[in-house]
């Protein structure tokens, strides 16, 4: 096995936990904290991004 399927292998798998991970109940939780400690003009900007996070689920 050559190392760039190995890379290759191990980015798969890292990109399938992220997809397991990636639920629309995480993404929102995510946002949650990053609003936390953002300041709130980026509210929207950071609520839209997490929908658009979420439609990419579906």
């Amino acid at each position: 096995m050559s190392e760039r399927s190995g890379l290759g292998g191990l980015f798969d798998k890292a990109k399938d936990k992220a997809k397991d991970l990636a639920t629309d109940e995480n993404i929102d939780k995510a946002a949650e904290q990053v609003k936390k400690v953002a300041p709130d003009k980026v509210d929207g900007y950071v609520d839209k991004a997490a929908d658009e996070a979420k439609k990419r689920n579906d």
